[in-house]
């Protein structure tokens, strides 16, 4: 070393930093690091705000603020908020997190400039700290040690009031945001948006099912649970929203749609003293589409092809990873796996074992790790496999069954339509309500392709009487949609009745014909075109008055009910 030559820094903040915004973050992981803080910091209540405005035309994310109402910081601990490595929880392995880097690097990764405003517990004081990267920069360009300053008073702006808590919390503000974009690159507010809230809906979905609530822009998110295990989620609100739409009315009766547990087991990790939890499940029957139609809407609402051989990663009960892991399922990723959740919990003793880095982003299991996912995969994904194919099968024998099942009866009633009583239905829509009227049925009969609930609806439009069958959740045995010109007839298939009496009368007609009992053959078509004609014949009724909907919905409703109930409670008395 010369004689003139002096010690120099590890490293140039500003352009260290800098280029450290190229970590790897997606918008979702970046703000998940803040909602980390929020729950460590025991936040009950967690409040996501994303702010637009236009550059020239085009709608961008402006700011972003993460408040909530947990313990606040005191001024030590804000002004080292900002500091790179700090952490109270520094290499802990009993909290989320450990290296004091991904709050940090998770703002740089989508704008220049982090605030915070925080009220501690305890204080009536609100401070304030700030990281402003072009400032850090400049100050080195002329020669200065960047360096954070102190908390100071800074009132929160008018704009960011409404949001802080009245009690302790904290206030994070990222701005001069100019790296924002959802999975597929998009940067629309809408996009990214949508992309945060399916994502945050899932890493954090053992903390929202705890009761610990989160919103974004006002919105309260539901837990995405890909296992199909915990209630009140996502799937349940879609598959409740879709059977009250099949039904035309109130909500269903049932409200929980739950997937079987093929295993929910502590294994040992060979050379370690530790353990991981795994649980692989199947989807219920409401989610397992008919066979090649995993990636119809319903699907894609219920986040299904997403899950195609994905495993998620639950290391203190936060998601840290979502991704197919190369060469763990048996014979590759299958089209089925989709239906197939696979969890994997972990505590942070294995953080290395698991491949975990330094900003939570997901998990690169090491070859001995791997080697006992690839061999618990092998051992119980076959069954899950076999369950998916099971029930593809009942699907495709219901489909067949069902298509066309009931139109000889249609045609038969329509025939006699000429000559008995007119509707007197008063609820008249326009053409279009006419045609989404029909094309939802077709949906319900399990036609997908726009080719053929078109075929569909030229085939039954105009008939004054519809009869289908559905599978709905509910305990309606029939579900009536009247129109001015038409009666459609829905005959629930889920329902008791349909199970216990119908579905076995018919066949009794089949089979009893093809195995040379002719009589009693005839006495079960009889009994099943007397069941349909009551349906019918009621359904008829209704039309007669001018608003059956309003007037009868209600009691049709209890007439199902009741017909459960009994039916659950009396039986074997002849």
């Amino acid at each position: 070393m010369s004689m003139d030559q002096k010690p120099i820094p590890v490293m140039l903040s500003g352009q260290a930093l800098t280029s450290l915004r190229e970590s790897g973050f997606s918008f979702p992981t970046a703000v998940s690091e803040i909602v980390d803080n929020s729950i460590e910091a025991r936040a009950n209540n967690i409040h996501i705000v994303i702010a637009e405005s236009y550059r020239g035309r085009k709608k961008v994310v402006d700011e972003v603020v993460v408040v909530d109402d947990g313990d606040g910081m005191d001024d030590e601990t804000l002004q080292h908020y900002m500091q790179f490595g700090f952490s109270t929880r520094f290499m802990s392995t009993k909290t989320i997190g450990k290296f004091g880097v991904g709050a940090k690097l998770a703002g740089l990764s989508v704008g220049t400039r982090i605030e915070a405003w925080t009220r501690h517990k305890g204080s009536d004081a609100v401070r304030h700290v700030i990281f402003d990267l072009h400032a850090v920069t400049k100050a080195e360009e002329n020669g200065e040690d960047p360096t954070i300053k102190p908390p100071d008073s800074e009132v929160l702006p008018d704009r960011l009031l409404p949001y802080f808590p009245e009690g302790s919390g904290t206030l994070v503000l990222w701005s001069q945001i100019d790296n924002v974009s959802d999975a597929q690159g998009r940067c629309t507010p809408d996009h990214v948006r949508t992309e945060l809230s399916k994502e945050i809906s899932r890493v954090f979905r053992d903390f929202l099912c705890g009761g610990i609530r989160i919103t974004i822009d006002g919105t309260t998110l539901l837990p995405h649970d890909p296992t199909f295990q915990r209630s009140g989620t996502w799937a349940d609100h879609v598959l409740v929203e879709e059977a009250t739409r099949v039904a035309g009315g109130p909500d269903s009766a049932e409200t929980h749609f739950e997937g079987m547990k093929f295993v929910d087991k502590v294994f040992s990790v060979p050379g370690t003293d530790h353990e991981i939890r795994v649980v692989i499940t199947v989807a219920p029957r409401q989610v397992v589409r008919p066979r090649g139609r995993g990636g119809d809407e319903l699907a894609k609402k219920l986040r299904v092809p997403e899950n195609q051989g994905a495993i998620s990663f639950m290391r203190l009960d936060r998601e840290i990873s979502y991704t197919n892991v190369p060469r763990l399922f048996p014979d590759g990723v299958l089209d089925l796996d989709r239906y197939i959740g696979f969890e994997v919990y972990f505590t942070p003793e294995l953080d290395r074992s698991m491949g975990v880095r330094n900003v939570k982003r997901g998990a690169e299991p090491t070859d001995q790790m791997r080697k006992t996912l690839r061999k618990i995969a092998h051992d119980w994904i076959p069954s899950a496999r076999e369950e998916v194919e099971r029930i593809w099968g009942e699907k495709d024998r219901t489909l067949k069954q069902r298509t066309g099942e009931h139109e000889t009866l249609v045609k038969a009633i329509n025939d006699a339509e000429r000559t008995m009583p007119k509707s007197r239905v008063q609820e008249v829509l326009t053409p279009a309500e006419e045609l989404m009227v029909l094309a939802d049925l077709a949906h319900d009969i399990g036609k997908e392709s726009k080719e053929e609930q078109e075929a569909y609806i030229k085939q039954v439009k105009g008939l004054p009487f519809l009869v289908e069958t559905v599978n709905v959740a509910g305990d309606q045995l029939i579900l009536l949609t009247h129109t001015a010109d038409q009666t459609i007839v829905r005959l629930n298939s889920r329902h008791r009745f349909y199970r216990e009496m119908y579905e076995p009368l018919k066949t009794m007609a089949l089979e009893a014909g093809s195995a040379g009992n002719p009589q009693n053959a005839a006495t079960a078509r009889r009994a099943v075109e007397a069941i349909l004609l009551l349906l019918v014949a009621y359904a008829k009724a209704e039309a007669q008055h001018p608003t059956p909907t309003e007037e009868f919905k209600p009691l049709r409703t209890l007439w199902g009910m009741f017909t459960e109930l009994y039916m659950s409670k009396i039986k074997d008395i002849f």
